[in-house]
């Protein structure tokens, strides 16, 4: 009987091997690398979400304060209200809140007892429990000045009289509008804005 050479092996298979495992390693690190953008893109979006929910807490205060005072025709910083429009960025934010690293007093116009911290812990949490967010609010009326309201120098909301309209309807005073702006200070340099006008 002849016998058959011996084949050498040429290691084509190991090259493919390899080639396919290269591949399939740079395919993993790509996924890794989108689900931990797709991570960090949703706590973005939670960390947001956040400061608007703890907004919130500052316009429901801001609201109360108008709902509960006997007079607003003058400045009060203890309701961190100003009687006449306050000066704006070109965004309509009033400058008193736009001022760093934190407003102060506000330029008189507030008091710092009204700052909602949630930077303390309170009722048992510890400070690597909160939010770590720090809320400003301040009110302006909006007029021209201060002093009693009047209805062409402030911008006025007025109550539709119900049902129809008949003659001896009588029309409802105008009621001056109020703004109510928060700034919101958060963890690493974030800090968000939020306005509402509302009447009483």
């Amino acid at each position: 009987m002849q016998a058959h050479p011996v084949r050498r092996s040429r290691g084509v298979i190991m090259v493919i091997a390899l080639i396919t495992l290269a591949v399939l390693m740079i395919g993993a690190v790509a996924a890794i690398r989108s689900m931990n953008v797709s991570l960090a893109n949703v706590g973005n979006f939670g960390f947001k979400r956040d400061m608007t929910n703890q907004a919130d807490r500052a316009m429901r205060r801001a609201m109360d304060s108008i709902n509960a005072a006997s007079a607003l025709n003058a400045n009060n910083a203890s309701l961190n209200y100003s009687a006449a429009m306050l000066n704006t960025s070109a965004e309509g934010i009033p400058l008193v809140l736009t001022t760093m690293p934190t407003p102060g007093n506000m330029g008189g116009i507030a008091s710092a007892t009204n700052v909602i911290d949630l930077n303390n812990a309170v009722s048992g949490e510890s400070a690597t429990d909160l939010a770590r967010l720090t809320v400003y609010y301040v009110i302006d009326r909006m007029c021209q000045n201060d002093g009693l309201m009047n209805a062409a120098t402030c911008a006025t909301a007025s109550t539709p009289s119900q049902g129809g309209k008949s003659p001896g309807d009588i029309a409802p005073n105008p009621k001056p509008l109020y703004r109510i702006t928060v700034r919101v200070d958060g963890p690493r340099g974030a800090q968000s804005f939020y306005q509402a006008t509302v009447s009483n």
